[in-house]
Formats: C-alpha cells, sequence, structure tokens
C-alpha cells in the first residue's frame, strides 16, 4: 500500500481520466455490488487510483489490498489480474488459486486495459471479490461486464479528446447507430482520419487510413459529413472502399472553442536595438562546429521554427539558447528557461501552464500564470525536454498546435506567442522507438537540430580558458587572473566530462585558492593532474534538478574519496556558503546539504554547536 503522499503522485497524472471514467466505474459497480464485488481503477503502473466498493465491508477490503493505493505489479503481487493486463494488454481473468501469493488465492479478479486514442496503454479497469464459486467459468459473465465498462470509459475518453473535431460513430446496423457504435472515428478540420477508437484498432480496421481523406476512405465528401452534424446528425449510408463493406455513422459535431482571451497586455518595451549577433559570435568562439550552429541559428530566427539543441550536460546549452534569445527580434521581451528534469512530476503542470485560484489545495489565492505565458512576446527554453513527462508532452503538443494554453482550473483558454527552443543530452529518436516520448510532438521540436559538441571536443579551449579566467578574475579581483603554462597543459589535456559547467567550477574554485595570483598546478584539483580519480560526468553526478545521485551501493572507497573530495574543495573555494557551492555545481542547495551529510562534512561554523 502506497502512503498518501506517494499516491497522489499517482492520481494527479489520472485526474481527467478519472472524471471520465466514473460514470462507467460506477454503472458497472451497480451491476455486481451485490454479488461482493469492489471496483479498482489503476494506472499503468498497478497502482490503484480510484476505488468502489460496499463501505460496509470497507474493513475486509483494506485488509485483502482492494483499496486505494494498493499496488498490483507482478514484481510486488506476482501473478493477479491486473498485472497481467497491463503486461500482456488484453483482459483477463485470474481466480483463486491462479493467483501467486497465497494470501490472494482466495480472491476472483477480473481486469481489463483502457487505452489513450492513440494506442498507448492509460489504464486498466478491474472487478474483486473476496468469495467466489470454485468454477472459473462463474467469472465469465463479469469479465464481459469489467469489459463493457472499460469500452464506456474508453469511448467517453476518446469523445472527450477530440470534442472540438467531428466524429463519426460507425455501426454495421443503422438501427444499432444511434445506441450501439463498433467504433468511432476522429477527423480534422480538412476531413483527414486524425484518430480511430480502440474498439477499431481491435477489430483490425482503419489503423493504416490514419492521416487519409475521408473521400479516400469511404464513399462520403467531407462536405457532406460536416452537413449531417449541422442538420441534427442523421445518420449516413456509408461504404468502406478498401473491402466494400456497407455501414452508417452518425456524426457528432465539433464543440465550439471558447475563444481565447488575449493574452495580458505587456508594457510598452523599450525599442530594441539593433541585433545583438556579438553574443552568438562569443559563444562560438572560434571553434568551426559551433561557428556552423551559430551561422545556422541567425538563418533560422524568427521564422517560427522549434530549435532542438543536443548535446552532453554542462555544454553549454542554455547559454546558446540566451544568445539566440538575443539575436533575435524578441530580445526585448522575456527569456524564460524552465528545466523539464528539476520539476517534480506532479508540480510540471501547474508550472508550465499555471492555474487559476482554488484549482487545487495549496494554489495561491490569485493562481499564478505559468511559465509558457510568462515567455508571451518572448522566448520559451526547455532544458532537458526528454525528461519531460508523456503527460505534459500531450498537452506541450496542443499547446504548440493551437497556440493556446489552458491554465488549470481554467476553461478559458490563453493566446500565447513564443519562440521555442529546446534541449537535451539524450537521443530522442532512440526514446521514440522505445515508448518513451511521442513521435509527433518529436516532429515538433526538430523542424531544426543544432549539435553542441562536448568540450573535449572543441579546437577553441585555450581560449575558453583565457575567456573565463578573465570574466570570473574580473568578479572575484576586479581583474583578468594569469596562469602558468604546467596549469595551461594540464586544462587542455584533461578529458572534461562535465564540460564547460566543469571547467568553469574547476577554474573558479583555483583562482579562490590561489588568491588572485597565477593559477598554478596545485590550485587544480586532483582529477585534472590524472593522480586522482575522475570527477563523475554528469550522468553519474546529481542532476541539475537535485535529484539523488545515480551512485552504486558498491561504488569503490576511491572514487567515493573522490566526489567528497570534489565537494569539500568546492565549500572551501566558497568560504562554505552553501548557495554559491550549489550554483558552481550544478545542484541545488538540498542535495549539497544531503551529501554533505553522506561524506559526513561539517562547516567549521556549526563545529562549536
Amino acid at each position: 500500500m502506497l502512503t498518501t503522499t506517494a499516491l497522489k503522485d499517482h492520481r494527479e497524472p489520472m485526474e481527467r481520466f478519472m472524471r471520465i471514467a466514473r460514470g462507467g466505474m460506477e454503472t458497472l459497480f451497480g451491476q455486481i455490488r451485490d454479488a461482493g464485488y469492489v471496483v479498482l481503477l489503476t494506472d499503468t503502473h498497478g497502482v490503484a487510483v480510484d476505488f468502489i466498493g460496499n463501505p460496509l465491508f470497507d474493513q475486509d477490503w483494506r485488509r485483502a489490498g482492494l483499496w486505494l493505493g494498493s499496488c498490483w505489479t507482478e514484481e510486488k503481487e506476482g501473478t493477479c489480474a491486473v498485472a497481467l493486463a497491463n503486461l500482456e494488454q488484453r483482459a483477463i481473468t485470474v481466480h483463486h488459486a491462479e493467483h501467486f501469493r497465497a494470501p490472494n488465492q482466495r480472491l476472483t479478479c477480473s481486469a481489463v486495459p483502457i487505452f489513450a486514442p492513440d494506442g498507448r496503454p492509460l489504464a486498466v479497469l478491474d472487478a474483486s471479490a473476496m468469495e467466489s464459486p470454485d468454477d472459473r467459468r462463474s467469472q465469465h459473465l463479469v469479465l464481459q461486464m469489467v469489459r463493457s465498462a472499460a469500452r464506456m470509459a474508453e469511448d467517453a475518453n476518446f469523445l472527450h479528446e477530440f470534442e472540438h473535431h467531428h466524429v463519426l460513430r460507425l455501426a454495421r446496423r443503422r438501427d444499432f447507430v444511434e445506441v450501439s457504435a463498433d467504433g468511432m472515428v476522429a477527423l480534422d478540420e480538412a476531413g483527414r482520419i486524425m484518430a480511430i477508437s480502440q474498439s477499431l484498432r481491435e477489430q483490425g480496421v482503419l489503423i493504416a487510413d490514419v492521416g487519409r481523406s475521408i473521400e479516400a476512405v469511404f464513399d462520403q465528401r467531407f462536405e457532406q459529413v460536416a452537413d449531417a452534424a449541422q442538420h441534427g446528425g442523421y445518420p449516413l449510408a456509408m461504404r468502406y472502399l478498401p473491402t466494400g463493406t456497407q455501414c452508417f455513422a452518425l456524426v457528432r459535431p465539433p464543440r465550439r472553442r471558447p475563444i481565447a482571451a488575449p493574452a495580458a497586455p505587456r508594457p510598452a518595451a523599450p525599442a530594441a536595438g539593433p541585433v545583438d549577433v556579438d553574443a552568438l559570435q562569443a559563444i562560438a568562439g572560434h571553434d568551426p562546429q559551433m561557428q556552423t550552429n551559430a551561422r545556422q541559428a541567425l538563418r533560422v530566427l524568427d521564422k517560427g521554427l522549434a530549435i532542438l539543441l543536443r548535446g552532453e550536460s554542462g555544454s553549454g546549452k542554455e547559454a546558446f539558447a540566451k544568445a539566440m534569445h538575443e539575436a533575435s527580434a524578441r530580445r526585448a521581451q522575456p527569456f524564460v528557461a524552465v528545466n523539464c528534469a528539476a520539476i517534480p512530476e506532479t508540480l510540471i503542470e501547474s508550472e508550465l501552464f499555471g492555474y487559476r485560484e482554488g484549482a487545487f489545495t495549496g494554489a495561491r489565492a490569485k493562481g499564478a500564470r505559468g511559465k509558457i505565458a510568462q515567455a508571451h512576446g518572448g522566448t520559451l527554453f526547455l532544458d532537458e525536454i526528454g525528461d519531460m513527462p508523456q503527460a505534459m508532452q500531450t498537452r506541450l503538443l496542443r499547446v504548440l498546435a493551437e497556440r493556446e494554453v489552458t491554465p488549470l482550473g481554467s476553461e478559458q483558454p490563453i493566446a500565447v506567442d513564443v519562440q521555442l527552443i529546446c534541449a537535451t543530452h539524450r537521443d530522442l529518436r532512440e526514446m521514440v522507438a522505445q515508448g518513451q516520448f511521442r513521435l509527433d510532438l518529436f516532429y515538433r521540436l526538430n523542424s531544426v537540430t543544432l549539435a553542441l559538441p562536448a568540450l573535449r571536443e572543441r579546437a577553441d579551449k585555450a581560449l575558453l580558458i583565457d575567456r573565463l579566467l578573465h570574466e570570473d578574475g574580473q568578479q572575484l579581483y576586479g581583474r583578468a587572473v594569469a596562469i602558468t603554462e604546467a596549469a595551461r597543459g594540464l586544462l587542455l589535456r584533461y578529458d572534461w566530462p562535465g564540460n564547460i559547467r566543469q571547467l568553469k567550477n574547476v577554474l573558479r574554485t583555483a583562482m579562490a585558492l590561489s588568491g588572485g595570483e597565477a593559477v598554478a598546478p596545485e590550485y587544480l584539483p586532483a582529477e585534472v593532474h590524472g593522480s586522482g580519480p575522475p570527477l563523475l560526468p554528469p550522468e553519474r553526478m546529481l542532476s541539475l534538478g537535485g535529484a539523488e545521485a545515480d551512485i552504486d551501493a558498491e561504488m569503490p572507497l576511491h572514487e567515493a574519496k573522490g566526489e567528497r573530495g570534489t565537494l569539500l574543495q568546492a565549500l572551501k573555494a566558497h568560504q562554505w556558503n552553501v548557495t554559491e557551492t550549489a550554483r558552481s555545481l550544478g545542484m541545488c542547495r538540498a542535495t549539497v546539504y544531503r551529501h554533505m551529510q553522506k561524506w559526513d562534512i561539517v562547516s567549521p561554523n556549526r563545529l562549536g554547536h
């Protein structure tokens, strides 16, 4: 059983669908209540996010695990209906001793997977009883009832998803079309098939026709379909052209979209000066690949194209995005950066889209504008886009397509106009192939892809070192700080797994330790000398969002000492200022404190306490 906090993380992404599915759950419960069944709705992780049962037996349900927050996965419970429905993506009954764990062997459970309009698994609907006949065949009718309720929830979700489009309810017989559809088809504004319901997918019908026009699939023009919707939705006699099959369709007209409220007016901005290409040229330095990136960026800016930056963590993707903003016609408007890996999944929706007052417990009295609305007129930079939850990928895709955003708890969309720049160190194509990233969103984001080289691959490392010594030296001492040739040689030979972010930290620490004198080898960390363990690369270190470090419990002691030494050195360099240390290491303060505790590092200021 999950804790209340953990359960909330599973329920919040499912809230919209839970409201849609509730009607089907209540219908199912009304049919099987007197036989001693409960109804569970679980997410694709097997966690029960909704529940209906006879309250007289609440304690019994809870003891049996048929309750909110119960986790029915094969890893936790072995063979069980919810786990198999999730794994095998089919309707199934697991009866009595077919359960793996002995405490579950008095249960009978029938579960059916529910799918999103694009075919992705969405949830599992389950009906379970603690007492039932030994004959497994007694559950056949219950499984059919669960299957019917699951299709009801699935179809309701399909209609909700495409409420602003024409939807055809198809049936093989005219007298059935008004009461029982064999499947549904959604059409876009041009009359192309944009989605089909899961019932049609299961029949193997129309799957290959998604994206084709209605005229190419049925013997009907889109104008005839729209006319039928406008004049009462009378059944249309249609013929499926690939097979010649006769069918009938009721057409549900699109729901009129609420008129998007104009974005909040901004104070008059000062007239923008000439395009600042210097920022991009400075970022590019003297590296051929970076110079090519800068030239391509200047060509595509202000063309309404989404731009994707690819590169290892610490390679300067946000700095490059800021330079692009400064070189664009939007430079007088906001540059809003969002690290998708740093925001908890439960908060990312309100962070991006905003919310109105009272949208949820703990919401601000006057609501809040989301990051997308804040970037109106300017540039929205989504860092680590590969870590965005899939539910948010769907909402972001809709924002990009419709150029409007609807805050949580509001029905009034707000028009937005942003230049979108995304960044990732992941291979999004591979994530698409593994089903971890939406294909349609991928194509929206990579109109132009710029690959930023790792620091070890750049031809201008020496110039970067001199520039950082000048810039950070000015901040620390009001002048550039020199470096000895021996120290420069060590820096040029080092592999820099943490890229520019690591180089900045090493140089700033060395300048602090040198007291403003020339940076010499003794002020550089052991890994740069090659005499100590290398600093863990960003993928092994703490993420920018402050997530837990990926540190193996059996990590060799010398590696652990290397991390401890790096953290201790950074703390000393910043006079034990945790905020500055966290910023230099690309961590959050909470993560620094957590690792100080882990490595038993105590600030000198606290030794006397």
